[in-house]
């Protein structure tokens, strides 16, 4: 199969432990578009860090596309351009939150640059600044006046199933929920994920969802690696993840990206 576009997840698969992406994952991603193909990042962050990422980490010329938000954002970089899908009403937001007031958890709601926290810290702050995030405590419950993108509930991992246990018990019928990492859990609209985000934008630049390679490692990558054309799970993934895979390579930490390109498709 020829492929048009090469997708990938950051976190857990193009990035290292370190969170840069190596030079041997950018050099392979350089001779792929060399070869006619387009590369685009897919990631649970949201789009206006990610920009930033992406200067940062010296990629301005390799990256096309940006799947921010699980794919409810999509930005174009050569036409410096955006759209949004399926926002999460107000309504649900505080559903959300009542369902955990008595949990000790930290909620997320983002808008740009800024992550809005109900409690945090100077090392909170800090965390958040390192993903190019702005974190402002505030109330929360204001910013709930106007549809946003997700809602992320952070937690201690021993309380992780706690929290699970409660989205169960929630009746949104409109919502998903689902683990993006050991201390966060995220609420966004159902029909936001990976795989509905791309193919929005197959279908913006005229390609078929066939002619798409994704990489992914956990759980939010599930339904992009599934409809795909060809979807490759790193083995340092989720286990789940493996199962919507069609193909396997190596870790993050070993430059799977790059090592799976070389090999396959370059």
């Amino acid at each position: 199969m020829n492929y048009k576009l090469i997708v990938s997840d950051l976190d857990g698969t193009l990035l290292n432990e370190k969170k840069f992406v190596s030079d041997r994952n950018k050099e392979a991603i350089r001779k792929a578009r060399e070869a006619g193909m387009s590369f685009a990042i897919a990631s649970g962050r949201p789009l206006y860090p990610i920009l930033s990422l992406i200067r940062e980490w010296g990629m301005e010329e390799l990256v096309d596309y940006v799947l921010g938000m699980n794919g409810g954002s999509i930005y174009d970089t050569a036409k410096k351009a955006e759209k949004h899908f399926f926002m999460l009403d107000g309504g649900v937001l505080k559903q959300i939150m009542d369902q955990y007031h008595d949990l000790p958890v930290r909620f997320w709601i983002f808008e740009r640059e800024k992550r809005y926290v109900n409690k945090g810290d100077e090392a909170t702050r800090a965390k958040a600044a390192r993903y190019h995030e702005d974190e402002e405590v505030t109330d929360l419950y204001a910013l709930c006046n106007q549809p946003r993108q997700k809602l992320i509930v952070e937690c201690h991992p021993q309380d992780m199933e706690r929290v699970e246990q409660r989205s169960r018990e929630l009746d949104l019928p409109t919502c998903a929920a689902f683990r993006s990492d050991p201390t966060l859990f995220e609420f966004v609209d159902k029909r936001v994920n990976k795989a509905s985000g791309l193919q929005h934008l197959c279908k913006e630049i005229g390609i078929t969802m066939d002619e798409v390679l994704a990489f992914g490692d956990t759980s939010n990558d599930n339904e992009m690696l599934k409809e795909v054309g060809h979807g490759v799970w790193m083995c340092n993934g989720t286990m789940d993840t493996k199962a919507h895979a069609d193909a396997e390579t190596l870790s993050n930490e070993e430059n799977g990206v790059a090592w799976y390109l070389h090999k396959h498709i370059l």
